[in-house]
């Protein structure tokens, strides 16, 4: 059976307009993390291409699963920035466009009645509009004053200036109002003809800087949802599928071009329009989820949220799953393929050459007759590998194990001030600090035993076992903070292997 997979842009910091994401990194994104805000957001972000691909059941229970399940699986520090509020935009839209389906749980309340509510949203959608109209910003982006007769369109072959037309007879500057048909037709033939010029698809387009002559892309010219939304209230949807498979096909979801998933879900009518765009299959949406895929992909994600939500995180890297021994040889493999051109730069031949040999138990008492008590999950790595190399900005330069270990001098207060915590004087004076394995920038590693660790009054809480390890610089905003050296450890062999598998180096970053 093929994997599960659909295609979207690239994930937040990573390039690509058309990228295929699988359903079992979805999946690992909701489950494995502590905290799974990432994941839900991106679940939300399916529900969407599911309603751009006019599967309107399988958005709908993908949805459903996700707000029944929600509070179980975000923290409540979370739940208003990742939360899916039934009255947000674009699900609010979908439900006036299908209110045969019920809102799941309690439905919101709506103070100000339905009518208000539509009244607000028709003035959200005209902001959305006029946006779209702007003809400063054709001066402002291509040196182009309004013409004293929007319909030169006609007689001109100019780009930017059939734009510039199509702005100027679509605009209404009145607050809720729009031109009049006449208007708005001639802004739609404007933009077909502007639309018929050739133009190749974004993957392939070689942006050239040339000032006020730079040449652009039609769609930063004329935003794709103007076109759109001018087909469907001239009652021409063919026309709007048809603009629309074309802004999707040569333009993606592209930001820049005003071009954003959301702001197609939110045109008026578009509900009308996206069963004709269905219709083209992934000819005419490379975004679209055919119906076998989108049933059996929602079935798969709301297994994986009825399970984040009943039995809490599955982390496959959990300390009970994977021992010291195959974590830090995981480690080292993938920390060779994405650092291996700085490492060899250090002299190092090989993955395992990253692992510094094993601490006997002579060493570690002296140590602990040092700095007191060590996290017993430290003392079982050290037995493993007394440490492994990092990089300039790798591995935080990595760590010397027992190496140069001590307590920390009496700054160590400006330290952990990210932390928020009010300690007591004498937690300050067991501090341990680690140093790094190689020049980092100036990265500095700290921990407090769980021996000598206790959870303040206010701020950071820290579960039975664990305790604060945590690295500093002076040119980081703020310090990062682990609830243990095993669960930083973890992290960046999750980080090393998601580079890998993207085939990703240290080189790229």
């Amino acid at each position: 059976m093929a994997t599960l997979s659909y295609i979207d842009e690239a994930d937040h910091g990573e390039s690509g307009y058309f990228v295929r994401h699988s359903i079992s990194d979805l999946v690992s994104l909701l489950l494995e993390p502590e905290n799974a805000s990432e994941g839900v957001r991106k679940i939300g972000r399916l529900v969407k291409l599911l309603l751009l691909s006019n599967q309107i059941d399988q958005a709908y229970a993908l949805f459903c699963a996700l707000h029944e399940h929600q509070e179980a699986i975000l923290p409540l520090s979370s739940l208003s920035d990742h939360g899916l509020g039934m009255g947000s935009q674009p699900f609010a839209h979908c439900w006036e466009a299908y209110p045969t389906y019920p809102f799941p749980g309690k439905a919101p309340e709506k103070p100000e009645g339905p009518d208000a509510t539509s009244a607000r949203r028709k003035i959200q959608q005209w902001h959305e509009y006029r946006e779209c109209t702007r003809t400063g910003w054709m001066l402002e982006h291509c040196n182009l004053p309004e013409p004293a007769d929007p319909r030169k369109w006609r007689e001109t072959d100019d780009e930017p200036m059939i734009a510039m037309c199509a702005r100027l007879l679509a605009k209404d500057k009145t607050l809720g109002q729009y031109p009049s048909e006449q208007r708005m037709r001639e802004a739609l033939d404007a933009a077909k003809k502007l639309y018929a010029h050739p133009q190749v698809p974004i993957t392939e387009w070689k942006f050239k800087w040339d000032g006020n002559k730079t040449v652009r892309r039609h769609s930063f010219l004329l935003y794709r949802r103007l076109v759109v939304e001018l087909a469907i209230r001239l009652g021409e949807l063919e026309t709007a599928a048809e603009v629309l498979s074309m802004g999707l096909r040569l333009d993606g979801f592209n930001d820049v071009d005003g071009g954003q998933l959301d702001r197609y879900l939110v045109l008026p009518g578009i509900y009308d329009v996206l069963p004709l765009l269905a219709k083209r299959g992934k000819e005419g949406n490379p975004f679209y989820i055919e119906t076998e895929d989108a049933d059996a992909i929602v079935k798969e994600v709301r297994a994986a949220v009825e399970l984040r939500a009943r039995e809490g995180r599955q982390w496959s890297l959990a300390p009970e799953k994977v021992g010291w021994k195959e974590l830090l040889d995981r480690l080292a493999k993938g920390a060779w393929a994405v650092n291996r051109t700085e490492y060899e730069e250090q002299g190092l031949t090989c993955a395992e050459d990253i692992l510094h040999p094993p601490a006997t138990e002579e060493e570690i008492a002296e140590a602990e007759a040092k700095v007191g008590e060590l996290p017993p999950d430290f003392k079982e790595m050290v037995r493993v590998a007394n440490g492994f190399h990092g990089g300039w900005h790798f591995l935080s330069g990595g760590i010397n194990g027992l190496e140069d270990i001590d307590l920390a001098d009496d700054d160590v207060e400006n330290y952990m001030w990210s932390l928020s915590l009010d300690l007591p004087g004498d937690v300050y004076s067991k501090v341990i600090a680690l140093s790094p394995a190689t020049e980092c920038d100036g990265f500095m590693h700290f921990m407090v035993s769980p021996a000598n660790w206790r959870n303040p009054v206010n701020g950071r809480n820290f579960k039975d076992g664990e305790y604060p390890y945590w690295q500093w610089a002076a040119w980081q905003c703020a310090d990062s903070v682990w609830h243990s050296f095993r669960d930083w450890v973890a992290g960046e062999v999750e980080r090393a292997e998601a580079m890998v598998k993207k085939g990703r180096t240290m080189e790229d970053e």
